[in-house]
């Protein structure tokens, strides 16, 4: 008769990994391109093409999960996106446009213009009947 021994792992809530996880893991395992700052960099469009993906962007979809999933195992914190890559140049701020010389504030809004209508041309044109003085 088996024993159950109450292993202390075995109680902790860890992520497992099922079966589909493990076949996406070795495919990314060949897709690695680099390590960045001992995370590695999956080739997205490169594992959609190995595995039955539609494209990049489900690729990525299917790995990031189960890259958490790798992390909780280990017990490392998961990597902070876009840490490593800077966000190129920051937009100017409004208070930087003022001291530019521009105006800060929004524009103004002009109204807008009201077309003649038929009726104010025919009251125009009976006003001009009347000052002839034909009534």
């Amino acid at each position: 008769m088996a024993s159950t021994s109450a292993n202390p792992e075995a109680t902790e809530s860890k992520p497992q990994l099922n079966q589909r996880e493990l076949e996406v893991i070795a495919k990314a395992w060949i897709c690695i391109t680099s390590i960045n700052n001992g995370v590695p960099v999956i080739d997205s469009k490169k594992l959609a093409e190995i595995g039955p993906y539609a494209s990049a962007d489900s690729a990525r979809h299917i790995w990031k999960p189960i890259e958490k999933k790798l992390f909780a195992i280990a017990g490392a914190p998961p990597p902070t996106p876009g840490a490593g890559r800077g966000k190129g140049t920051p937009r100017k701020r409004k208070a930087d446009a003022a001291a530019d010389g521009e105006d800060p504030g929004t524009p103004t809004k002009k109204p807008r213009a009201r077309k003649n209508t038929k009726a104010a041309t025919k009251k125009d044109e009976d006003d001009g009947d009347l000052a002839d003085g034909e009534a």
